[in-house]
């Protein structure tokens, strides 16, 4: 039954609204349309190739497209703003399906994160991030997002671009605001990266609940290596919980929340106790201690959208930063056209079992068998 769906949810996701939200000016004796370059990026990308093998490819498959010069001569066109805007109508559309299904009706989880892809380049302008060191650089550009962590709703709900001048406080006021057209945000998990005055008021600011592991500075050690002694004189119990109310302090600002020490016994016993410290600003009580530790686990489903976009990022030498984050951009598109043709098939279907339907090689060759029947 789905094929048929899917067809159609591909035409119209591809041909009405990225081709035509691809806003490159073309004169009107142009030998290609914007949807031959919105097909021949989406085909690359789509299949991890480069632009130049992908355009070779399809042209061998006897398809009239673009070179890849001629691709890269198109998307250069764009700008940042233009990039940005194809994005967020694109997405705003695949979105709006989802949220026509009720997918998001009831308040969601979801993590707010940075994912950064490693530059080699020599030329590091000011969309050239530092980060940690992977594969031989510490450099690299990237964006980051609010992505839904419910099963079966994994949808990146909100991006913004980040470049070296890029406040927290910006972002994050940025990518709350636009989650909240779709849905209402229950609890949002970060990484240990936002423990900080800035990340924290700028939450509380937006009244959103959070939760994130601490920084365990010299004054949280302390009050964790105590805590731990004190449960330690009870090892027939399982797990222990303190909460503390934490003041944070920089100059004269300063945020209060709660901070959660977990220590759980372990299964050996010679091993060490598991320790987690976490800071949110949610009232916590003995009902909730615990839950809100193991809720922050479903936040690494963010981990998941990274790796699976990861493999359908395509490839370039380019070092033109706007068709990078083109392609960048494209990748989280074409994410979550993935999850809406789940989503789709799982409602018509009713499908009841774990995992997708419909895989992420198999959605790739749907979508690969459309353009090149197209």
């Amino acid at each position: 039954m789905h094929p048929v769906n899917i067809r159609k949810l591909l035409k119209k996701s591809i041909r009405r609204k990225i081709a035509e939200n691809l806003l490159i000016p073309m004169s009107g004796n142009c030998t290609y349309k914007r949807e031959d370059i919105a097909n021949t990026a989406i085909f690359s990308v789509s299949n991890n190739y480069s632009i130049e093998y992908g355009s070779k490819y399809l042209r061998s498959r006897g398809k009239r497209i673009p070179s890849g010069d001629d691709v890269f001569y198109h998307l250069s066109k764009l700008d940042k703003t233009g990039v940005i805007r194809l994005f967020k109508r694109v997405n705003d559309h695949l979105l709006r399906e989802a949220k026509r299904r009720d997918v998001f009706k009831k308040r969601m989880l979801c993590a707010l994160d940075i994912h950064k892809v490693p530059w080699y380049g020599k030329t590091r302008d000011k969309n050239i991030l530092g980060m940690e060191k992977i594969r031989g650089t510490n450099f690299g550009y990237g964006y980051a997002s609010i992505e839904c962590v419910e099963d079966g709703k994994r949808f990146t709900l909100s991006v913004y671009p980040l470049d070296q001048f890029t406040t927290r406080r910006e972002f994050i006021t940025s990518l709350v605001k636009t989650t909240r057209e779709y849905t209402d945000i229950k609890i949002l998990f970060l990484d240990r990266g936002f423990f900080n005055l800035e990340s924290i008021k700028c939450l509380n600011d937006l009244q959103i609940n959070f939760v994130m592991p601490a920084v365990r500075n010299p004054r949280i050690e302390k009050i964790v290596n105590d805590f731990e002694r004190k449960c330690k004189g009870f090892p027939y119990k399982q797990r222990f919980f303190l909460v503390r109310e934490y003041e944070m302090r920089r100059g004269k600002e300063s945020v209060k929340f709660n901070l959660v020490i977990i220590v759980e016994l372990p299964e050996e016993t010679d091993d060490e106790w598991n320790t987690f410290v976490y800071a949110t600003n949610i009232p916590v009580t003995d009902k909730n201690a615990f839950k809100l530790a193991e809720d922050y686990r479903k936040k690494w489903g963010i981990e998941t959208g990274y790796r699976v976009k990861d493999k359908i990022r395509g490839r370039t030498c380019s070092r033109n930063h706007v068709v990078r984050l083109f392609l960048l951009l494209l990748s989280v598109l074409l994410y979550n056209l993935w999850q809406l043709c789940n989503l789709i098939i799982i409602i018509e279907t009713r499908w009841e079992r774990k995992g997708y339907p419909m895989i992420l090689n198999e959605f790739i060759s749907n979508l690969s068998n459309f353009i090149l029947s197209g």
